[in-house]
């Protein structure tokens, strides 16, 4: 009855905003509670949800609609205590932490930061760094969740391109193999297999994790697949799976 009571009142704010408002509010123009509402949940937040949120007009609406936000994805609503939102707030403020020390930019923001907070922390992470012809590495490693279409075991793959700056995702079918390994002019960039062979001599495990997402899985010719692709949005789109029915 509860669910059926919030999810009402998001719809009745929704229709009194399109009822009242003639345009969304620009985010920069919020009060900075509300901007930080929607930084907290950026990665999180249904695309529908925030153009509801950005169509109140007054700090009432939007106080109900943050509460009923973090309702609506509570594991227990029968408790006190909502397990998800303490879960999100740990994430964000870790990533706020530890991964922006090494850029400019907000640590929630960063490559890293994202996926900790969609993902939280890995089940094992493995470190390629300082090793003789290849970039800095690091694979983070996970079980899926089958409900929110994700493999049962997957690995996150991070890199520093050209060997310095900030640590980036590592896309096995736009960055390619070779992005893995330092530069020289002898790399033939479209012999996957020998790219294989070459990082299975330098970093020995990285090559499991270096053509595809599922550790071990070795595509067709060694080639990349775009299947990476589709898990990749799968994950990025895995938290918004999270809403109570």
């Amino acid at each position: 009855m509860k669910k059926k009571i919030f999810g009402f009142i998001v719809f009745s704010l929704c229709l009194v905003s399109f009822l009242f408002s003639g345009e969304k509010i620009k985010e920069k123009d919020l009060p900075l509670k509300y901007r930080e509402f929607l930084k907290l949940t950026g990665y999180i937040i249904l695309s529908e949800e925030k153009n509801v949120f950005l169509q109140l007009t007054t700090n009432r609406d939007r106080d109900i609609f943050i509460k009923t936000f973090w309702k609506q994805r509570d594991p227990t609503p029968g408790t006190p205590d909502n397990e998800y939102w303490e879960e999100h707030i740990k994430r964000f403020a870790y990533a706020n932490k530890f991964y922006g020390r090494a850029t400019p930019r907000e640590g929630w923001m960063t490559d890293m930061g994202r996926f900790h907070i969609i993902l939280g922390e890995p089940v094992s992470k493995e470190r390629w760094e300082g090793k003789m012809g290849i970039v800095p590495v690091q694979a983070w490693y996970y079980y899926g969740d089958k409900e929110k279409g994700l493999p049962p075991h997957f690995a996150i793959v991070f890199f520093k391109r050209g060997g310095a700056g900030e640590w980036r995702l590592y896309d096995h079918f736009a960055d390619g193999p070779a992005s893995l390994l330092e530069y020289r002019s002898d790399i033939d960039f479209t012999d996957f297999e020998g790219l294989y062979e070459r990082i299975r001599e330098l970093g020995h495990t990285l090559c499991l994790v270096s053509h595809s997402m599922i550790p071990g899985d070795i595509p067709f010719n060694f080639q990349p697949s775009p299947m990476n692709n589709i898990i990749l949005a799968n994950i990025l789109d895995s938290p918004k799976k999270d809403i109570n029915p």
